[in-house]
């Protein structure tokens, strides 16, 4: 599929990008295909996504620009919302629609009436067996590939069996001629949505397969707020500019602290930068710093200079300084 034959690329040059854009994924577009259409809008390398979306699944996904890629660990971690659909009596190989049908069973009358009796059994931190066709790695080499090559796995899916934490999970929906129910989770990383759907209807005596997979919000960004992107999308690099989202904002949580030109040649090194308490007096909360009561991290530039580093922060007392410590150079 040709995800760019629609873009209004001008042949700007934006190398000097850096943020985060929330995409709205359409089906049947791969995630990887998204992050080279947005290389090739912005004409820049580094570009990179938060949380592959299957392709038939829809939603949000995070895209990071520029040096905000190194920023993935950070804000990664947060919940996501879901709203799913399970079609009961058919399970395939890949727990989607995309798969081949591997068994078929009966699914009880007044299915939505038990699934809503069981649903407790899925709130909490939870055992998950993943799908056999996800990108998880066994012997460093993601499980799809096996699949796709051989049909099997080297070993047992059971070893990639994991706990994994569902805050919140209800009934939407629901068809009792189709044999089908939409659900909406809230959930940790690192859950499977199609797991979850078979482990549902198992749960009732059944077998079943996601036809529906969207991801509505990536804490603390909705999907609302996204660019939509399909085959038909017509995307420009001002559209994306525009929307783009800023390492600070990012971060929210992370103050930000802007240093004179005398440590210009310290920090564009990523050497380490001692600071006296006056120099950082009303740009952080340096009691909190001094009683290591509070956060241990910055986002520290130069005044005059674009680029900003993501550094750690340290109260050295013997000497009543301040240690900065860059880690990572955002832009």
């Amino acid at each position: 599929m040709n995800v760019t034959k629609n873009i209004e690329n001008k042949g700007t040059n934006k190398k000097n990008l850096c943020g985060l854009v929330l995409i709205d994924k359409a089906a049947e577009i791969n995630s990887h295909k998204i992050v080279s259409a947005m290389r090739k809008i912005l004409n820049i390398d580094k570009v990179g996504h938060l949380g592959t979306l299957d392709p038939f699944a829809t939603g949000l996904l995070p895209v990071l620009i520029g040096g905000a890629t190194r920023l993935s660990d950070e804000i990664m971690d947060g919940k996501k919302q879901y709203l799913f659909t399970i079609s009961l009596g058919t399970e395939t190989d890949t727990l989607d629609y995309s798969g081949r049908v591997i068994n078929e069973e009966a699914v009880p009358e007044q299915f939505n009436e038990k699934i809503q009796e069981n649903l407790y059994q899925f709130i909490g931190n939870i055992e998950q067996v993943p799908p056999v066709y996800s990108a998880l790695k066994m012997n460093g080499r993601p499980l799809y590939e096996y699949m796709r090559a051989t049909g099997k796995l080297p070993d047992s899916i059971e070893t990639k069996k994991r706990i994994i934490q569902i805050e919140k999970i209800n009934i939407v929906s629901f068809d009792l001629k189709a044999k089908s129910i939409t659900l909406r989770v809230l959930c940790g990383k690192g859950t499977y949505v199609r797991s979850l759907a078979r482990d549902i209807s198992k749960s009732i005596g059944t077998v079943g397969h996601c036809t529906q997979l969207r991801r509505e919000y990536v804490e603390p960004w909705s999907v609302e707020n996204a660019i939509v992107f399909s085959l038909d999308s017509k995307i420009s690099s001002d559209q994306i500019i525009e929307k783009m989202i800023s390492p600070e904002e990012m971060l929210p949580n992370i103050p930000k602290v802007v240093l004179n030109e005398e440590y210009h040649k310290q920090l564009s090194s990523g050497n380490v930068i001692f600071v006296s308490a006056d120099v950082l007096e009303g740009k952080l909360d340096l009691n909190s710093l001094r009683n290591g009561s509070s956060y241990n991290k910055i986002f520290v530039s130069i005044q005059n200079f674009e680029f900003m580093f993501y550094s750690d922060i340290e109260y050295i007392q013997v000497n009543n300084v301040f240690k900065i410590m860059p880690k990572k150079k955002i832009n």
